[in-house]
């Protein structure tokens, strides 16, 4: 079970987190400005509305920690209400993003709104409704999805006012590591989730095979990029070797008995690795 330290405000917001929403949204706004759609103003509200999106999906998700609080627990109450503080906060999170998706919507249209209403469906279904994604063991895929190849597309509709089947590519490998930094969670709480028989899909599959999938993620989102530089999608893939080195610290970490520090790495890698992918675009 968590501690009282990890529900203060800045640790749930899961700083490290907030990398994916400044990529994925940085993403699409940089395609977008290559594009000739240079709006200073839209990108800054975009990147905004995002980090916001993510920040209450962080916060409100922790409701579900309330079942697993022991009745015998000394802080209960504590844990209780910092939990129920954190999701107040969410909640005002997600009224200012859903301001700022207001005016986008009015700015590029129906289009952008119908892409924010299956995000809001998609985030709500990662852990209740009757799709449930993490109980099912499915939340690689609904991060994929959501946190990856819709925030980039997004990202970019609110910028241009149109979708593009170009951008869907390119969002494919940064994409592919967003699941890996949920992935990396779920194989640092592997033994808890395993005892609190939360069906996670490192649960499901157990713990070596959640580990050849981490591995897989990463090969794979590095042969798309390379497919990519030899069509000639990106230039200069010598870019993507930066974050290459913090895969020996992960790699430790991957094997030892205890792993607080799996997912943070594996944050800072997707970030090395969406900030170098988005170099060998350039800014034109």
């Amino acid at each position: 079970m968590k501690t009282l330290e990890q529900y203060k405000l800045l640790n749930a917001l899961r700083p490290f987190s907030l990398v994916v929403a400044v990529i994925a949204c940085g993403l699409g706004i940089l395609i977008a400005w290559n594009e000739g759609y240079t709006h200073g103003g839209i990108a800054i509200l975009i990147m905004l509305g995002g980090i916001l999106a993510q920040s209450g999906i962080n916060l409100i998700n922790d409701l579900e920690d309330l079942a697993l609080i022991p009745e015998e627990f000394q802080q209960q109450q504590a844990l209780k209400n910092r939990i129920h503080r954190n999701v107040k906060v969410g909640i005002w999170c997600f009224v200012v993003a859903a301001l700022i998706a207001c005016y986008l919507v009015y700015l590029q249209g129906w289009q952008l709104l119908m892409l924010i209403l299956v995000s809001g469906l998609l985030s709500l279904s990662y852990n209740i409704g009757p799709i449930n994604f993490k109980q099912r063991g499915l939340a690689i895929i609904q991060v994929f999805l959501l946190m990856g190849i819709l925030m980039v597309q997004g990202a970019y509709l609110a910028m241009t006012g149109h979708f593009s089947y170009s951008v869907l590519l390119h969002s494919i490998p940064a994409s592919l590591l967003v699941s890996l930094v949920l992935l990396s969670n779920e194989l640092r709480d592997w033994e808890t989730d395993t005892r609190d028989n939360l069906k996670t899909l490192t649960v499901r599959i157990g713990y070596e095979n959640g580990v050849r999938l981490y591995w897989g993620l990463v090969l794979l989102a590095y042969l798309l990029a390379g497919l990519f530089f030899m069509n000639g999608y990106i230039a200069h893939f010598y870019w993507l070797l930066i974050p290459l080195p913090l895969l020996i610290p992960i790699n430790r970490y991957l094997n030892a008995d205890e792993r607080p520090q799996l997912t943070p790495l594996t944050g800072r890698f997707f970030f090395l690795f969406g900030v170098s992918y988005m170099l060998t675009l350039g800014i034109h």
